[in-house]
């Protein structure tokens, strides 16, 4: 074989490697942003349980919430991690201002206690 033979597997080599980089990167990439996107995820499923929970049981206290969210986990697909609600009070903290800004919810007083609407 000879010099110019060889030359014709250098676009082949050279995309082997492009691909191999561009896989490396986007692992990379979402290792990085893996936190962050599982905790979206959460309180996305967070949102949606609540959400359906006031649809279908009408106005229900912090106390009822709590029982809704505990325990709830999300997971990406093809990854071994996935994040849970361990703490139903804390998620709930950072949880029902967010929602109550969206006014995805209303917050009212019944009987001297706190419930909260879901909002048409």
């Amino acid at each position: 074989m000879t010099y110019f033979d060889y030359l014709r597997y250098v676009p082949y080599v050279l995309l082997f490697a492009l691909v191999t980089a561009l896989l490396y990167a986007w692992g990379l990439w979402r290792s990085q942003n893996q936190g962050r996107d599982l905790n979206a995820m959460l309180s996305a499923k967070g949102i949606s349980r609540i959400r359906g929970a006031l649809k279908k049981n009408g106005p229900m206290t912090r106390k009822e919430l709590e029982q809704v969210v505990q325990g709830l986990s999300a997971r990406q697909p093809f990854s071994r991690n996935g994040i849970q609600v361990n703490d139903a009070k804390k998620f709930l903290d950072s949880l029902l201002p967010y929602m109550l800004k969206q006014k995805l919810i209303e917050e009212q007083q019944q009987e001297k206690k706190v419930v909260y609407v879901y909002r048409k």
